[in-house]
């Protein structure tokens, strides 16, 4: 199985974040969260999971400090023997003593939010690190024995001063992560950004950076695999390409979601809903959505479409001939091109228009 675990604490909201967290929480939330996580797992039957893959996300998980490492990790059910585990972490948590704990308690992989390696960028994001604690955070990681992290950028912000994003782009390839991620700005609602009136970048100016990413990350070793991850060989994210090619998996914590078989659950409510349906040993409020066959072997297909090699659709059903067709297209208009034994390549083109791809496909 896989297992994502969500850590709802934040010291502070950035202005372009729309996930669910709780900022600056009191010591008793983040106490009461490491106490009753079990509880969850507990009642939801995983306890004695074997993970394949464990997430802990956020949230900023970092933000628990080496103590609280320590017992979220003595929480969680063992994970399989060589299974990945993946803790995020904000730069400007990390220490050799987090370093450590996060070593012994059995991580295998960090992931940091750098964002940026300009100040003024991180700055205007509502980060809390600035650009030399980024490159020490990872110096300490590497330093604590952790060979496999990967870290985070944002690109097309705007109005970013010309040469900012391809500077990040070259201090991050000359520190040598294994793995990258690169997600374009986008001004989700309710957010700072959004109640600012701040507008995303022309898609021009996204689509442009996005291929300065590409380029920069591929000539230091990192494979495009994924539309917004590159990756060394063999240092692919785990958890997420078993979410991406279709495979079922378990969220606890607030506001976590699964996926298992044709049911989507998500815990609701907040924090405070979550602590005190446990505390009261029941299951903590949840969005159970049930989905028909059909509905979820579209969803399955559409996120296998987002790597850049994937399996095609079943040729023996109606949606697989239709999708099929699709594909076939999209080939001649150089986006996807078939590799053989029914498996599929994105193109450039592919990548630049993956969301129009997705659409007509599902």
């Amino acid at each position: 199985m896989n297992l994502y675990v969500h850590v709802p604490f934040c010291a502070s909201k950035c202005r372009y974040c729309a996930f669910r967290s709780e900022p600056a929480p009191p010591p008793e939330a983040v106490r009461d969260y490491l106490r009753l996580l079990p509880r969850e797992l507990g009642l939801r039957g995983l306890s004695g999971a074997r993970p394949g893959t464990v997430y802990v996300g956020g949230g900023t998980p970092s933000l628990l400090g080496p103590d609280g490492v320590e017992a979220l990790f003595a929480a969680l059910p063992r994970p399989a023997p060589g299974a990945e585990v993946t803790v995020e972490c904000n730069p400007g948590d990390v220490t050799p003593e987090l370093a450590a704990a996060l070593a012994d308690a059995g991580a295998t992989r960090v992931s940091l939010g750098v964002q940026s390696f300009s100040d003024r960028a991180l700055r205007w994001l509502g980060r809390r690190h600035d650009a030399a604690r980024a490159r020490a955070a990872f110096d300490t990681v590497r330093e604590a024995g952790f060979r496999n992290v990967s870290i985070d950028l944002i690109a097309a912000l705007p109005d970013e001063p010309e040469g900012e994003f391809a500077e990040t782009l070259r201090e991050a390839a000359a520190l040598g992560p294994d793995h990258a991620s690169v997600y374009v700005l986008s001004v989700e609602p309710g957010t700072p950004l959004a109640r600012a009136g701040v507008r995303p970048a022309p898609d021009g100016v996204a689509l442009a950076a996005v291929a300065a990413a590409a380029a920069a990350l591929g000539a230091a070793g990192l494979a495009r695999y994924e539309i917004s991850n590159y990756a060394r060989p063999g240092f692919e994210c785990r958890h997420n390409l078993a979410v991406w090619r279709g495979e079922d998996y378990a969220g606890v914590g607030p506001a976590a979601w699964s996926r298992e078989g044709l049911v989507r659950r998500g815990n609701g409510g907040g924090f405070a809903a979550w602590r005190d349906a446990l505390e009261a040993g029941r299951l903590p409020p949840a969005e159970t959505v049930a989905v028909s066959p059909a509905d979820d072997e579209a969803e399955r297909f559409a996120t296998r479409v987002r790597l850049a090699r994937f399996d095609g659709p079943d040729p023996a059903t109606e949606a697989g001939r239709r999708r099929l067709e699709t594909l076939r297209r999209f080939a001649a208009a150089g986006a996807v091109r078939e590799t053989g034994g029914g498996r599929w390549a994105l193109e450039e083109r592919g990548f630049e228009i993956s969301d129009a791809l997705m659409a007509d496909l599902v």
